[in-house]
């Protein structure tokens, strides 16, 4: 059965005959009553009696007609929602996200797409560890994911988006003796660390750094988010290394917020199932990488104008509000 036989069958049933039918269809009529010949074969049943000039159809053609409708519908909607991923014009993009790249940092970069693209719906989860997202992105759960560039998959395809740059945070008080000064690594103090749980046999970038400089830090609180670990900050006289879109926001609650040397930094971007990305993925992966762009150009240039990093993060904040 062909989906033009079907198309031919509802013309002479809307239409009431052959010739009208073969009008609408810009076909001979010759053409129209072979393709229905064809489908009662196929079928083995009369599908019209005629009555008089007219074409009416039999039980066998009645009990056929919603079925047919149904299936021409479903091909539209299906050439529909085709045509809007290749326009990037609707559907839903699904964005997975571990906790050390959190689901509220890749939202503050998807303004410009969701701006440009409203009829595209985002879903943006959480998952716990690296290992689930990169599961969860071959499956095919997610078509994006959002994570630090160690531990991938070489059967996924990853695009490297800048570098993840943690500053460490206090409690109200604790600035350094020297304002703007960096704190060594080694000399972070003795206030219990509030560090984001890292899924077993994961890396830690925060723990990694702080072993390489022979510190060994009282552990306060292992919480499974950025924002968990802010609240211990505030909260409990915790410290933490939290990113610098999140040290502004501590900053704001009258948080200290020290740049330390080394820097504890780690590469991350998107993985995603090989081959090309759909147009709306990327599109997506395009804009969210325009905006990290700007964002990093905005903080170099405070910098340049002789701002410390911590500064120079609130200034480009409040520039982009």
């Amino acid at each position: 059965m062909e989906l033009r036989q079907l198309e031919h069958f509802l013309a002479v049933v809307d239409h009431g005959g052959l010739g009208r039918a073969a009008e609408r269809l810009y076909l001979s009529q010759p053409a129209v009553s072979g393709s229905i010949r064809a489908l009662e074969r196929e079928l083995k049943v009369s599908l019209f009696h005629r009555t008089g000039r007219r074409l009416a159809p039999t039980s066998a053609g009645l009990e056929l007609v919603p079925l047919a409708r149904r299936v021409l519908d479903d091909v539209v909607a299906a050439q529909d929602a085709m045509r809007s991923a290749r326009e990037v014009n609707g559907g839903v993009l699904t964005v997975m996200c571990t906790p050390d790249m959190s689901g509220e940092a890749v939202a503050s970069w998807a303004g410009g797409f969701t701006h440009k693209y409203p009829a595209v719906r985002l879903d943006i989860s959480e998952v716990g560890s690296r290992q689930e997202l990169l599961t969860a992105v071959a499956d095919g759960q997610a078509e994006l994911g959002f994570t630090l560039a160690s531990g991938l998959r070489d059967d996924l395809g990853f695009v490297e988006l800048g570098v993840q740059r943690l500053l460490l945070v206090r409690p109200r008080g604790h600035r350094p003796a020297t304002a703007g000064a960096s704190v060594p690594l080694s000399a972070i103090g003795d206030l219990p660390l509030a560090c984001r749980q890292a899924a077993p046999h994961e890396d830690d970038a925060v723990h990694t750094a702080l072993a390489a400089h022979g510190v060994e830090p009282v552990i306060g609180a292992n919480v499974p988010s950025r924002s968990a670990q802010l609240a211990f900050v505030l909260g409990s006289g915790f410290q933490a290394f939290l990113p610098l879109r999140m040290c502004a926001t501590a900053l704001d609650a009258g948080a200290c917020v020290v740049e330390t040397d080394p820097l504890i930094e780690s590469p991350f971007g998107v993985v995603h199932r090989s081959g090309a990305l759909a147009p709306a993925a990327q599109q997506f992966v395009h804009d969210v990488r325009s905006a990290l762009r700007s964002w990093y150009d905005a903080i170099a240039a405070h910098r340049e104008a002789g701002l410390d990093l911590v500064d120079a993060v609130v200034a480009a904040r409040n520039a982009a509000a």
